[in-house]
């Protein structure tokens, strides 16, 4: 699948398909698609209450439409300056694992985030 689609991209003349098979090849690549999951996951933890899930879903979008604005701004304008591309390569990886414990931490609930602030939950194995 993956192949059929790099061959459309590569013999398209129009912008526009270009852009919408290059997104959908990120789309259904192995991270980013493990990323939908999960988020659908989350956002479906409220499915009796469809204006919530409304509302989280929207915000993820933006988050996540952010998100990419905002990295794709920053190595556009001028991370080959900074030598970012060194910097990920020799602690990208530790802070990365960091991240993702920390991630894994509030998503198994061990630590939520309320209204008013964190509250830390004890796991229990019953």
């Amino acid at each position: 699948m993956m192949e059929f689609l790099q061959n459309l991209v590569d013999g398209s003349n129009f912008p526009l398909l270009t852009a919408f098979l290059l997104g959908l090849m990120t789309a259904i690549s192995p991270c980013p698609l493990a990323t939908n999951i999960t988020a659908t996951a989350y956002l479906s933890k409220d499915i009796g209450d469809k204006r919530r899930v409304m509302f989280n879903g929207v915000f993820y979008t933006l988050g996540r439409m952010f998100t990419y604005t905002a990295l794709g701004l920053i190595f556009y304008f001028g991370a080959s300056q900074f030598q970012v591309a060194k910097l990920l390569q020799n602690v990208g990886g530790m802070w990365l694992g960091i991240a993702l414990v920390i991630i894994g931490i509030f998503m198994l609930d061990i630590i939520k985030l309320n209204d008013y602030g964190l509250e830390i939950h004890r796991l229990d194995y019953e």
